[in-house]
């Protein structure tokens, strides 16, 4: 009877902290989702940025090489805007 015991709250220890270790690893998950997300609309919006800003200065007929150091795209990158 003893051993039953034993055996039951060994189960049902090994199934809790199971069940505490998904959530806190899927939680861990999701918390990490969101940043890499974040991070990568800040950088696709800064790209945006800089990309709109070479158009411009395109446009107002500065020289490729003057928007290339202002902007940091490279020559290549600027005649495809």
């Amino acid at each position: 009877a003893a051993q039953d015991v034993w055996e039951t709250a060994k189960e049902d220890g090994w199934r809790e902290g199971l069940t505490k270790g998904r959530a806190e690893g899927r939680a861990e998950g999701r918390a990490e989702g969101r940043a890499e997300g974040r991070a990568e609309g800040r950088a696709e919006g800064r790209a945006e940025g800089i990309a709109d800003t070479a158009r411009k200065l395109k446009t107002m007929g500065l020289p490729v090489a003057d928007i290339a150091v202002a902007t940091g795209l490279t020559p290549e990158e600027i005649a495809k805007l």
